[in-house]
């Protein structure tokens, strides 16, 4: 377990719904207050910043994230400046993605079996 001041940071990814398709949100942790989340940006790499106030002083929270593989993105995450942590997160509903594919496979069944 990551922790930073005596306190335990925690990083999750999931999936969100965004019209047809599906978009990954990495949040972090500190303790159980959420200090970062990307909000299910529709990019492949990137980064996202936020202010976050603990023991009376703003901290500055940076994640960076690469290209998902096997339901799994790399990142990295800096407060302050300083690396906490580089490791590999988990999408905990990776399975979800597959709605839009569905919903598409059976529209075209729809659309194929009325033209006929």
């Amino acid at each position: 377990m990551i922790s930073w001041r005596d306190k335990t940071v925690r990083v999750q990814a999931r999936l969100v719904p965004r019209f047809i398709w599906t978009t990954a949100s990495i949040e972090v942790f500190l303790d159980e207050q959420r200090i970062l989340c990307t909000g299910g940006q529709f990019k492949f790499t990137g980064s996202h910043s936020a202010t976050f106030a603990d023991g009376g002083s703003e901290h500055q929270a940076v994640l960076s994230w690469g290209q998902v593989r096997r339901h799994r993105f790399p990142y990295q995450l800096k407060i302050d400046g300083t690396s906490i942590d580089a490791a590999h997160v988990d999408v905990v509903n990776w399975r979800m993605g597959y709605i839009p594919t569905f919903l598409i496979v059976a529209s075209l069944v729809l659309i194929f079996m009325f033209v006929r």
